[in-house]
């Protein structure tokens, strides 16, 4: 449609792409709630399951001797665990998306990274 164009037709399907993606980070959303990631603690006696937005689905203690702040720690360690994993599938599914629209938007990828804590 705009062959022939030069930068004027990239940019006219960049602002397409553009309109899009609202509509898209909308459905990306909806399916990080429904994907999983999961991760122990360090000791491997808790295991935390969290949706790809980082919410916890579930907590498995596989120790029932573990307690006071041994278990906190073991919680937390798994939990932190878990939810640098939420993070890096949802940076991983947006620079997914970024890919599949086409969208070479400068800085993005350092935007992205920033998710993860890359930056």
């Amino acid at each position: 449609m705009f062959k022939g164009l030069g930068n004027i037709g990239n940019i006219a399907s960049m602002m397409g792409s553009l309109q899009q993606l609202p509509d898209r980070m909308k459905e990306l959303n909806e399916r990080m709630k429904s994907e999983s990631v999961s991760a122990s603690s360090g000791c491997g006696k808790i295991h935390v399951t969290m949706s790809g937005t980082g919410h916890v689905k579930s907590v498995q203690i596989n120790d029932s001797e573990l307690a006071g702040s041994e278990l906190e720690e073991a919680i937390a360690d798994a939990t932190n665990a878990a939810g640098a994993a939420a993070k890096q599938l949802y940076a991983e599914s947006i620079s997914h998306l970024v890919n599949e629209m086409d969208l070479k938007i400068p800085g993005l990828d350092s935007v992205i990274s920033t998710l993860t804590g890359g930056n």
